[in-house]
């Protein structure tokens, strides 16, 4: 088995049994606004021509764009974080585990019964004899890989291993641009498809925001139909009542116009008796001509009042209600005048008791209007209580979706720490296990190369003669053909192109010498 480490990423000659991680859930370049733009950090030169002006950038010794690679198994632990799971996934993430773990310490209990189980009708000879059998089959190893070792240090097999891994980097350069089309391929179609997501999100919040406001002006519809109805059923009552004072505005109008033209007859009538009366007292003295001049004074009065009397009259009727009733009482005064002493008692009675009407009325009007203002501040106060609780209600709410995402970031927050947490153990153990390994490495390749050089002595004491050189020389031959093409037939093993394969045999000359 070989490998070849290339910034970062890994890849073994060992086909791999994991799981295939495709590069649909994670982008393994850095993300656009974390890109520098191709002329930070360089000079640029403008050049205006008499059409158009171009800038041409400077190339520099280091380049300006650093790709980041991850080896498979980062690839593969970024792809599970990135992915979020839902509650219930989470719980069936947890069962599995755990039956899993179960699963395990089920099958370690039995494989440690059934390993002490061979232990009690284990006998001695039988472990003496595996522990030969172990300690050959690590020495057969050993000089297995100390040949190994010994053709990997030759020219050919040096040059040849050289080829190998260029032609490694070449495929797998091709590879990694592949895969790069098509991340970034999938990279397009995922944004595309988070896009339409997006928009399908943000359309079923504009239906339901449209189906909130229907609601709303519905609901307004709705109250202002019933205030409409609620101002009406007010308007309606306002004026049955202003009819009803009208009707008996009318009526009291009518009374008193009725009681006016029956003075104004009996006034004709006693004009009448005096004017007779005049007629059988013309011939009396001069103290009875001087009542007459008198009366015939009175008379030229009477008439006067009678018409200022229809002068008010009309007055009153074209005037307000509030000037009517002014009028009306006015009037009543001015027949008062002409009445007799004995009837001045009883008309001031019926002015009081018209007064004492108007003022029951005014206070009537009074009440209804502080009932009006006060219905009016109440409701004017459920409204503000209202909008107060809807005010508060929106308030909660965002209060919670703050609460909730500063929960969301913490788990967030986390969820990260512990893994940056674990990322920074894993790393120490590496480095562990690679200082152990280094280490193994250099005390098994120190032994290598005194046993090797200890047996290049007792060859060179051994092959003095040239034929023994000439048929070491062959198997030394033979053997780096063989480790040619297993190495070959390793890279078919890994699935590398033919054509590359095709082009390391025909350098290597594999073909001719077979």
């Amino acid at each position: 088995m070989s490998s070849v480490s290339m910034k970062g990423r890994t890849f073994s000659s060992k086909p791999s049994n994991e799981k295939k991680c495709t590069a649909l859930d994670v982008a393994m370049t850095l993300p656009k606004r974390f890109q520098k733009p191709a002329t930070y950090g360089k000079e640029v030169l403008t050049l205006k021509g008499p059409d158009m002006v171009r800038k041409l950038v400077v190339p520099g010794p280091e380049p300006n764009v650093h790709p980041i690679y991850f080896d498979k198994g980062e690839f593969c632990r970024l792809v599970k974080q990135s992915k979020v799971l839902t509650p219930s996934e989470k719980l069936k993430q947890q069962e599995a585990a755990e039956s899993a773990r179960r699963r395990l310490e089920k099958e370690s209990t039995e494989r440690k019964e059934k390993l002490n189980s061979f232990e009690k009708y284990r006998v001695k000879s039988v472990r003496l004899a595996e522990l030969e059998a172990d300690a050959e089959r690590k020495a057969a190893h050993l000089l297995a890989r100390a040949r190994e070792l010994q053709q990997e240090s030759q020219d050919e097999v040096k040059s040849a291993n050289r080829l190998i891994i260029s032609t490694k980097c070449h495929a797998i350069r091709s590879a990694q641009m592949a895969e790069k089309q098509l991340i970034q391929k999938e990279l397009i179609e995922e944004e595309q498809r988070l896009d339409k997501m997006m928009e399908q999100q943000r359309m079923i919040g504009l239906k339901e925001e449209e189906k909130r406001k229907e609601e709303e002006a519905l609901k307004n519809q709705r109250y202002l139909k019933a205030l409409l109805h609620q101002i009406q059923e007010n308007e309606t009552g306002r004026i049955h009542e202003a009819e009803r004072k009208e009707e008996e505005s009318r009526l009291m109008n009518e009374a008193a116009m009725q009681v006016q033209m029956e003075e104004l007859q009996a006034y004709h009538n006693k004009l009448e008796e005096q004017a007779k009366t005049r007629q059988f007292l013309g011939q009396v003295n001069e103290q009875l001509k001087y009542f007459q001049d008198l009366e015939r004074e009175e008379k030229r009065q009477a008439e006067l009042k009678v018409q200022k009397f229809m002068a008010d009259k009309a007055a009153r009727e074209a005037a307000l209600e509030e000037e009517h009733r002014k009028n009306r009482l006015a009037k009543e005064l001015e027949i008062a005048r002409l009445r007799a002493a004995q009837e001045r008692m009883s008309d001031l009675k019926s002015q009081q008791d018209e007064l004492k009407a108007l003022r029951t009325q005014d206070e009537v009007e009074r009440e209804w209007r502080r009932k009006e203002k006060e219905e009016a501040i109440k409701k004017a106060k459920e409204e503000q209580k209202l909008k107060q609780a809807r005010q508060e209600q929106i308030e909660h709410r965002r209060s919670m979706q703050a609460l909730e995402i500063a929960r969301e970031k913490q788990q967030f927050e986390r969820i990260i720490r512990s893994q940056q947490l674990e990322a920074e153990r894993e790393r120490l153990e590496q480095i562990k296990r690679q200082s152990g390994l280094e280490a193994y490495r250099t005390a098994i390749l120190e032994q290598i190369n005194e046993k090797e050089r200890e047996r290049i002595r007792e060859r060179k004491l051994k092959f003095q003669e040239g034929d023994a050189v000439r048929a070491e020389e062959e198997s030394r031959k033979r053997e780096l053909q063989l480790t040619m093409k297993r190495k070959i037939e390793e890279l078919r093993a890994n699935k590398v192109p033919e054509a590359y394969i095709k082009e390391i045999e025909r350098q290597l000359k594999l073909n001719e010498a077979t």
